[in-house]
This record gives structure tokens, sequence and C-alpha cells, in this order.
């Protein structure tokens, strides 16, 4: 039996005013959700008593219930009905109960199949139930994103004779019971994303709440099941873990060092699996980089194994990734397939992954990509393999810092494996064959396994073995040397900067003057061919802001000059390979007198000499498409303004300084 609270009882006035000096000094709270009758004999009752016992006991279970945390307890998968491909899709949900994040009881007792179109948004429930007035609505032509919601309503019913309280009272009748119920509703979610793509708002919506953690939107009275998204009111896609939650407590990993809960780590990788599956099938088997697909990727998860392949580098069968971003480090090892479920676990404490973060932070990301096997092919294979672990290197040429120092010696020395595959005398060295025969049929395994869509799994690494490598003198040949010159001749003489381009590269070592070259020879940087009409192209623009960095640069040197870092520091600035499409994006979005005044050469040259370019690129990739127009406005604006520098640093969300 449990211990009884303890109860202060007022026998007199004098009771009275300790109690009451005990409240005016805050050293007794009282909840005013926590006051219910307190019977005797002879006391008389009325429906007002009674119903004050109900809600003190529903708002204990509440708290109660809160405590456990909200989410589905069992059941109330949600699904697709046999009308899924037709203009009006039905929706089937699976028998179970749930709690709110309020703390009621949600319960469906049966399978439910409900059409898209029949099912109520909030608005309209509310206002059915008679809290609101809403106008008529059209449920056919729904857009947007939706979240399926079970919500806790009540309603009264059975009437009942209401006997009269007085004398000269005449009997009525009232309902006699409270009957709760469960509503399936619809309830929009705020899109932010700013895309037009359903695939791409499925992305962005996921790192909205499994990497940034938004909660945009959140429902206190209502248990999320699904999300989806409508179009006209035809469905393009459901994500049931892109808001379903098991119940269970928020707590955190590690004693809460992790910053996110386990119960959302579980979630996101579900989610990421069944947005993976809905990927057709000849685009996993042809294979995809991750971030023409997503945003972020949890931890650890699936990646088509046609994203692997050997091909011939200098001579030899070399292993090729093109999922990951090309600056991430990238082992392969085959593994128990009985162990893969504790890996999985334990990666999950990890931190997630960025497909969109700087350089910096890709460069110090290392993962490993697993192919599970029985134990008795690991045993093969380390004998046949002599070890079970192979470095992975990009699909993506260019990337000097990820060179050996002998690879870097030996394109140095034959700079025309640059320019066209070698072609092999002698063939691949034994070795390497087997570990093709070996992840040729591992993936061949996991394709028959899976109706042609064979995945290995990736897990982040919890530390990044990097060696130590010579890198910083290593040069990035594109071609041959003499045309390369020619080019940036050209280039230089287009923006009648080859007198200062000469007096800055006369003191700089050898190596030095190779990475300039390098650098205003990319083609991004290409002449356009308007700008012999005056209307300057992105390609115009970016060229002339690394020139102008470099000006910076060797100016803030002094009698210096300029150095190899300064050079290898704006070569990285602009090294990015979706360096480019920000500009494009606003060329396409701003008005027509708002397009022609940023192709002018003084809005160029005002925006090349700012430093912040490169900035100002990055911040509209990371707009929604509504907001370009906006944003182009405020560039013109600010490059026109006597301050541009400052103004354009701002809008580029950096401090103005030499070059970032």
């Amino acid at each position: 039996m449990p211990t009884p609270t303890r109860e202060i009882t007022i026998q007199d006035a004098q009771d009275d005013a300790r109690l009451q000096a005990q409240l005016a000094a805050g050293a007794l709270i009282v909840d005013a959700g926590r006051r219910r009758p307190f019977y005797f004999d002879g006391r008389f009752l009325t429906a007002d008593d009674l119903t004050a016992d109900q809600d003190y006991i529903r708002a204990r279970q509440s708290d109660l219930a809160q405590a456990m945390g909200a989410g589905v307890i069992r059941g109330l998968m949600v699904g697709l009905g046999t009308q899924a491909a037709s203009n009006s899709p039905q929706l089937v949900i699976e028998p179970g109960i749930g709690v709110t994040p309020s703390g009621d009881l949600v319960n469906i007792d049966s399978r439910q199949t409900v059409a898209i179109a029949a099912l109520p948004m909030a608005a309209q429930l509310d206002a059915q139930l008679g809290v609101k007035l809403l106008p008529a609505a059209s449920a056919v032509n729904r857009s947007g994103l939706f979240v399926l919601a079970l919500r806790p309503i009540e309603f009264s019913a059975n009437p009942t004779a209401a006997y009269p309280t007085t004398l000269d009272g005449q009997r009525t009748v009232r309902d006699g019971d409270i009957i709760e119920a469960t509503a399936i509703t619809l309830i929009p979610y705020p899109d932010r994303a700013g895309v037009e793509n359903a695939n791409a708002r499925r992305s962005r919506v996921a790192r909205e709440i499994f990497f940034d953690r938004q909660r945009p939107g959140v429902l206190q009275d209502a248990l999320p099941l699904a999300m989806v998204c409508l179009e006209g009111g035809t469905l393009r896609w459901i994500d049931v873990h892109m808001v379903r939650r098991e119940v269970g407590a928020e707590s955190t990993l590690a004693a809460g060092l992790s910053q996110r809960p386990r119960a959302l780590l579980e979630a996101w990788l579900k989610q990421h699996q069944d947005q993976m599956d809905d990927i057709d099938t000849g685009t996993v088997q042809a294979g995809f980089a991750a971030a023409r697909q997503f945003e972020v990727l949890p931890p650890v998860g699936p990646l088509p194994a046609a994203t692997l392949r050997f091909e011939t580098e200098l001579g030899a069968l070399t292993l090729l990734q093109s999922y990951f971003p090309p600056l991430v480090d990238c082992e392969f090892a085959f593994i128990p397939s009985d162990e893969l479920a504790a890996l999985v676990q334990e990666a999950l404490a990890l931190p997630p992954i960025d497909l969109r973060a700087a350089d910096d932070d890709l460069d110090h990301l290392s993962l490993l990509i697993v192919a599970p096997v029985t134990r008795q092919q690991l045993e093969q294979h380390k004998r046949s393999l002599q070890t079970v672990v192979r470095p992975v290197r990009s699909a993506s040429a260019g990337l000097i810092a990820k060179r050996s120092p002998f690879e870097s010696l030996v394109r140095l020395s034959q700079p025309d494996l640059l320019i066209r595959p070698p072609v092999l005398e002698v063939p691949a060295d034994g070795l390497a064959q087997a570990w093709q025969r070996a992840i040729e049929a591992a993936r061949t395994q996991a394709a028959a396994g899976a109706q042609g869509r064979g995945m290995f799994w990736y897990l982040r690494k919890r530390q990044l073995p990097y060696t130590a490598e010579i890198s910083g003198t290593t040069l990035r040949l594109a071609g041959d040397a003499r045309a390369l010159d020619a080019e940036v001749d050209v280039r230089l003489r287009a923006d009648a900067v080859l007198t200062r381009f000469g007096s800055l590269v006369a003191k700089i070592p050898t190596l030095a003057r190779a990475e300039a070259v390098n650098l205003l020879a990319a083609p991004k940087l290409a002449v356009s061919a308007d700008l012999g009409n005056q209307v300057l192209a992105t390609s115009d623009l970016l060229r002339r802001s690394a020139f102008s960095a470099l000006s910076l640069r060797a100016d803030a040197r002094g009698d210096d000059g300029l150095q190899h870092d300064d050079v290898l520091e704006v070569a990285r600035a602009f090294g990015d390979p979706r360096l480019g499409e920000g500009f494009d994006a606003l060329a396409q979005a701003a008005a027509p007198d708002v397009k022609k005044d940023l192709q002018t050469a003084e809005l160029v040259k005002s925006v090349a000499d700012s430093g912040v370019a490169q900035h100002l690129d990055r911040a509209v990739r990371s707009l929604p498409v509504l907001q370009h127009a906006g944003f182009a406005l405020q560039l013109r604006d600010a490059a026109q303004a006597p301050d541009a520098g400052l103004r354009l640093a701002a809008l580029a969300g950096v401090k103005p300084k030499l070059e970032q």
C-alpha cells in the first residue's frame, strides 16, 4: 500500500495563519491542477465533485504517460493501400496504441483503410467539432507536406433522463456518457525548404529534423505517424520514420554526452533506409553520388554496391568509390554478417555526415565501407587476399592532398597520364585481381538477395589514421604546360591585368607560380563569349575574384611579395566543385533590370574586389529558390554602395578581412 501524502490539517485560526505565511514566503507551492474533493460523512455531493475526481485522476495519468515519453507503444504502422497509384490514394493504419506529447492515449482497435482525400486537416477537424469556423476547402487539390497524426477527442452520447433538483423543476434528457475516440487527421508541415522537386524536399526535411533537430510546428495534442507529400491531391511519397517515434524517454547516448537521443538516431537510420528503397532500381544499379539524393547522412547506413569499382590508375588496379565526396577518406573491409548489427549499433553514437560541409570538415572525415559475408567466406578471403581491409580512392581526379608521394612523383614525370587513360601492356598484379573478384562476388551475392538492389554498408570511424605526406610541393597538372600558359595569357589580357600578374609572380618560387597558373587556367574561370560586349558572366566574375584575391594577399605581404602558401589558400578557396552555382541561380531568378546591372563591369569589379565572392556564392546556394530574386536585388544595391566591401561582406555573412 503506498504511503499517504503528508496532510496538513487546519484546526484553528492559528494553523491557518501559519499556512498563509508559508504560502506567502514561497515555501509551499499550490498546484491548481491537483485539487480533489475531500470526502466525509454527511457531505452533499454534486456532479462537479465527481467530475473533479475524474479530472484529478486523468491529470495524474497524463503525468505518468509523459514521464514514459511520447511515441508509439505498439503497432500503428502506416502503409499504402491498394489504390496508392490512383488519383484517390489510400493509406492503411495497423491497430495499436500510442501516447501524445501531452500525455493522452490514442488507440486504434482494428486495421483502418482511409482515403487521403477523405482525411480532414487539423483546422477542418476543429471546425467540425465546433471549435472554430472555417471556410469550405477542397481536399482533392491539396499540395505540400502533411503529417498523418492521431488526435484524441471526446464526445458525449447516450441520452439519459435527468431528474429535477428542485421541487418545481422539469425532467430533461442529457447525454449520459463521455466517449473517448481517436481522430485520424492531416496536419500541414511548414515547408521551408524552398525546393520544388519532391525528392529534394524530402532530403531537406530530413536534414531539418534529424541533423538540425528543428521542430517546426511541434504537435502537443497529436501523435505523428508518417509524413506524406501531396501534389494536387496525388501522393508523391510517404515517409513513416520521418516523424514516427517509438515510445521512450528522450535520453541521449553516453550518459547525456551525445546531442541526439537514441530514438531519433534509430528513426533516422530507418528513414534513410526507406528513402534509399524509394530510389528506382536502375539508379541504384548504376550507382550515384550521395549528394545527388541526400543532404545529410546518418553515421551508418546502406550504400549502393555499384558505387565501388576497380579501374586502372598508373598501371595498377585501384579500388574507387563515387558515393562520398572526394575529400573523404575511405577503406573497404569484409566483415562477418553476424557482426553487422553490433557495428551499426556502435556507429550510431558517432556524429552524422553533412554532405554540404566545408572542405576542411570533409577532409577530416573517415569512413569504413563493409561487405557482410559468412565466416567461412571471411576465412577464405584472409587466406587468398592476405588482409580483409583495402584502401578506397575517390573516383574524382585532381586531389593533391590525398595522393601518396610516390603517385605525385609519377604524375610529375608522366603528365600524359592526366590527359588520357594509360594503355596496359602487362596484366595487373594477381592480388588486385583477387580483390576485384572477391568484391564482385560480394556485390553479386548482395544483389541476389535484394531483387538486384545490391547494398553494402558504410560506418563512420572513430578516428582518422592520417599519415604525413609531402603534399605541399605537388603540382596539379591539367594538361600541356604551353597550352596552359597560352590560355592564362588570353584571360589576363581580357581583364587587362597581364602586367600586374607578371609583377605578382616575379619573386615567387616556381612551384607557387605553377599553382597560380593552374588556378587561373581552371575551366570555370574561362572568358565568356559575351565579354567583348561588356556583358560579364559568372566565369568572368570568378576569374577576376581569384585574381583580386591574389593581389590582396600580395599587397598585404608588402616587399616580401606573394608567397606559396598564399597561392595555395586562394586555390583552395576557389576549388569548390560547386562554386558558381549560386551566381548562376541569381542570374536566372533576378529581375531583368537587376540581372543587367549585375553583369556590368562596374558591379563585377565591386564584387571581385570585396574578397567575399566565394562566400556570396555559397550563401546563395544555401537559400531557398524563392529567395534568390530578393538576394540578387540586395547584392546589386550593396555592390553599388560607397561602402560596398563592408555591405557585401555582411550580405555574405562573414567579417570583412583580407581574404577568407
